[in-house]
This record gives structure tokens, sequence and C-alpha cells, in this order.
């Protein structure tokens, strides 16, 4: 039961005070049991005086299992606080490619079906491990009772639980199996929304992605069944072992223990009085297994996580450059994309380039030239699979790429827009509007709080706020990734015969992929790409 061991080891000083409450309210329910199977032998004894000592032994029941509730629910969500902002500290320090090679869908999936899974069996939890304690009082006052009845109960309720805990074991198969498809069926429907402009052009495509994003739920459907059928035989097993268990005292003990009739009756009263904490214990195994394979899944992510982070070194936070960009060099630069049996499928170089400061360089080529993927290992992004990448003649290393990374500011094909100027919380309010009156973003959005007030724009507006928070970073390199591909031909003019002359006028390094031939007199060079080799290099005339 992992969940429980994983609970136990997190909760550390609140684990005495957690097996007190629920100690506290097992006693008190005993003693109710106790108290009713003395008052009735003899009704003489229930006077006021008993009546307050009962009254109060339900208020110490009320109080423990209140306690013992809002106790392992806090320790839970305690739990997976700790884990969300653990998670989020991995992911801010591992580098790209081992985000994207564990990819967005496990870790969406992780942090929001799964934590949700155990965040909703918190409470179910603390009624299991109250109902144990419950039981394991109620056992003791049967042996004090009748031995050989504690023996016989004692004996069926074990055997109850084996046969719970392994109708649990298929169910928790197919938990396993369920959570792997829901991976797979939230990237078919990433894919469809994606690509839902593309799906829209071919029927075909739009029917075949459907089929699969079908199939899968099918799949869901059919595992969500079998766990429903797996957890009604849990279910229905409690009663078939009360049954056993009054079936068994009413014809073995009479006959084999010779157990008087007096001596029956409270049996019987106190073995009815178990059925009520073994139905809870049994159902709570639900929650036990449910959360234990939901936390194996965490743990499996952060563990994908922990390589990650490890493989990205520990980054110092020195700047051997002084925030001051100098000739950004290559020397036989490589980086071989990884498939997905860790096998290299896509190389880029070995190239070597010189790109000194307040220099514009323009990188062109076919689809699947290496273009973009240059721009990530030369942002220290992507770590290079062999060569060197040095700034000012200082070795770009991990140890350092992070201050490499500070003197960059660059917008990628599939940049992101924060909610907020992050890392430029302090940006004075009128050169924002005075860049978004530049942008021509005036009347679309404005800036308040710190924030744009409108996102939801076109892709060529949101790429032009996106080079607002660029501007005011005002780093020494800018990298712009196809910037013009969705602008009018205004703001296409505007970014190489305006934009970029005033970010070179200003000592600015500026790197840009395009395709627009007709603008390469802007570029101090233009280096064509060639599967992922350099096939000619074009120094042009300044504009």
């Amino acid at each position: 039961m992992y969940v429980i061991d994983l609970l136990l080891e997190e909760a550390k000083g609140q684990r005495a005070s957690i097996l007190a409450v629920a100690t506290m309210a097992g006693i008190a329910n005993a003693l109710l049991l106790v108290g009713a199977n003395v008052l009735a032998g003899s009704p003489e004894k229930a006077d006021v005086r008993a009546l307050f000592l009962f009254g109060l032994t339900m208020a110490l029941y009320v109080l423990g299992a209140r306690s013992t509730y809002h106790r392992t629910t806090s320790l839970v969500e305690a739990v997976l606080h700790r884990i969300r902002t653990r998670i989020a500290a991995k992911i801010e320090r591992t580098e790209l490619e081992g985000l994207e090679r564990v990819g967005t869908a496990e870790i969406f999936d992780r942090v929001t079906e799964n934590m949700s899974v155990v965040s909703e069996q918190g409470w179910v939890l603390g009624s299991f491990l109250q109902a144990l304690f419950v039981l394991v009082f109620g056992l003791l006052y049967i042996a004090s009772i009748s031995l050989p009845a504690f023996a016989l109960i004692a004996l069926m309720l074990v055997f109850g639980f084996y046969i719970v805990q392994y109708r649990f074991e298929d169910v928790v198969d197919v938990l396993r199996q369920i959570g792997q498809l829901r991976l797979e069926f939230f990237d078919r429907v990433m894919d469809l929304l994606k690509g839902f402009k593309e799906a829209k052009f071919s029927r075909r495509r739009g029917r075949e992605i459907h089929g699969d994003i079908v199939g899968m739920a099918e799949s869901l459907r059919t595992g969500a069944v079998k766990t429903a059928e797996g957890l009604s035989g849990v279910l229905v097993m409690p009663n078939c072992v009360l049954y056993l268990l009054l079936g068994a005292v009413v014809f073995t003990l009479p006959r084999y223990a010779h157990v008087d009739t007096e001596t029956m009756a409270s049996l019987v009263t106190c073995t009815a009085f178990v059925w009520g904490p073994f139905t809870s214990v049994a159902g709570g195994l639900n929650a036990v297994f449910r959360s234990s394979v939901a936390f194996e899944h965490i743990r499996a992510l952060e563990g994908k996580l922990d390589e990650a982070v490890q493989r990205a070194a520990v980054q110092k936070t020195e700047d051997p450059w002084n925030g001051r960009i100098g000739t950004l060099s290559t020397r036989d630069i490589v980086y071989e994309y990884p498939d997905g049996n860790g096998d290299r499928s896509f190389r880029v170089g070995p190239l070597s380039l010189d790109i000194e400061p307040g220099e514009v360089v323009f990188l062109v080529g076919g689809n699947g030239s290496g273009k973009s993927t240059l721009l990530k290992v030369l942002t220290g992004l992507y770590p290079r699979s062999g060569g060197e990448l040095r700034v000012s003649g200082v070795l770009v290393q991990p140890e350092n790429v992070a201050a490499y990374r500070e003197m960059i500011s660059a917008i990628y094909s599939d940049f992101h827009l924060f909610s907020k100027l992050y890392g430029m919380l302090d940006a004075e309010p009128g050169a924002v509007r005075a860049l978004i009156a530049e942008m021509g973003l005036q009347g679309k959005t404005s800036f308040e709080g710190q924030q744009f007030t409108r996102r939801a724009l076109s892709s060529g507006q949101r790429r032009r706020l996106a080079t607002i928070m660029t501007l005011l970073e005002d780093r020494p390199v800018y990298v712009f990734d196809e910037w013009a591909a969705d602008q009018d031909p205004g703001f296409r003019r505007y970014f190489y015969e305006e934009l970029v002359p005033a970010l070179k006028g200003r000592g600015k390094t500026v790197i840009a992929v395009t395709h627009d031939d007709r603008y390469f007199h802007c570029a101090d060079r233009v280096i064509e790409l060639s599967y992922g080799k350099v096939q000619a290099t074009n120094r042009m005339n300044a504009p």
C-alpha cells in the first residue's frame, strides 16, 4: 500500500497526533459497544451516571473521528502541495531537450488528473484509518468475551481481506493501463486541436484522427467498466463476510466452543458491530489502491524529471561576460536529435561560424534544413552534441549557460505570451504604451496592472506583442524565428527596414530565420542551410 507508506513518511511530526486521535476514536467506539452490551444485559445499571458516561464516550468518538478526518485530509493536501511545488521546481531546473523528452501530456495528466484522484480520496483515507482502529479494538473486546470466537472471527476477517486485496490487484492493473491510455488520448486530442486547420482541408485526415480518438475513448470506457466490475465484487464482499461470520458464530461456537446463550447474544451483537468498520476498511482499500496508482504515476514523472535535471548541470550565477556580448563563435558545432529509442535521428552540423557584435545575420533554407534547431543550439536551449560555442573567447558550458542566455532575447515560431511581464514587473508603463503604439496595437490591447489587458489576438499581433517584451529587456542579442511570416506587408517592411536597422544601430546582434529574399539586403550576411549544414554564405551590402 504505497500511499500509506508515503503518507507515514511525509507525516513526520504529525504522525503521532494522527495515530492518537484515530486511536481515541477506536477506543471510544469500542467502549460504546461495551456499554451497550453491559446495559442490555443489566437494565438496572442504566442510570444517569451511565447515561453521562455514554454521552461523554460518544463525544470523544465524534471528536476523535472529526479530528482524524481533518488531519488526514490536511496531511494529504500538504503532501500534494509539496509534490506540486517540487515538480514545478524540477521543470524550472531542467533544460528544453529534457522537457521535450518527458512530454507535456504526461506532465498535465500527472499534475491534474492523478493529483485530483489523491485529493478526492483524502477524507476516505481518514475514514479508512479510523475504521481500522475501531475494528482492532472491537476484536479485542470480542477476545475478552470469548477467545474461540475471537480466533474464528479474526480468521474469517483475514480471509475476507485477502480476497478483497486479491480482487483489487486486478483493478490496480486496469488502473495502470487507464493511466497510459489517458496520455495517448490526450495526445490525440492535442493533435486535433493543434492541427484543426489542417484537418479541415482533408476529410480523410479528419476522419482518421476522429477514428483514433473514438478508439482511445472506447478503450478508456472499457477500462472504466472493468474497474467498476472489479470494484462491484469488492463492495459485495463485506456483506458476504458478515453473513459468513454470523453463520460461523451461530452454527459453530455453540456446538464446539460450548458458548452459553447470553454470551452468544453478545457475540452476535459484536459481530454485527464489527461489520461496519470492516466494510469501511474494505471500501477504504478502493481509495488506498487508487491513490497508490496515482502516486506511482506522479513518482514516475518525478523520476523522469530528475533524470532531466541531472543531465542539466547545476548552473552557477557568475557571469564571465558581465552582460556584454563579444564575438559569437562556433567551431564544428553539432547537434543530434534523439529518437524514442535514444538513438540519433537528425543531425545539424558540423558548423563553424563567427558572428560579430552588432552584425545582422539571416538564416535561410528549406523546411527541415535545421534553421530553428541551430537557433536553439546557438541560444543555449539545446546542448550541443559536439564542437565548441564561445563568446568573447569564453567557452559556453553548463556552468555558465544561464548567464549566456541572459544576454539573449528570442521570439521562436512557437513563442508563448505570459499573462504578466514576468522578469520585468517593474517596467515603466509609459514605455510599454509607447511600444504598443509603435507596434500598431493601440485599440487592440492596453497595459494595466503590469499585464496586457488582451492577449487573444491574431498570430501576427501576438508576435508583435511578444516583440514589445523583448525590446523592454534590451539585451545584446536578438533572435527572431520567422518573425515576418504572419505579418501584413506593412509590418513586414517595418521589421526589415525599421526594427532590424534600429537594433543594429544600437549595437545589437540580430540573428533571424527568414524566407523573405526581397529583404536579404537588410542583412550583413545571409547563411543558407541545407540538411543541417551550411550550403552557402553571402555577404550583403549595408542598407
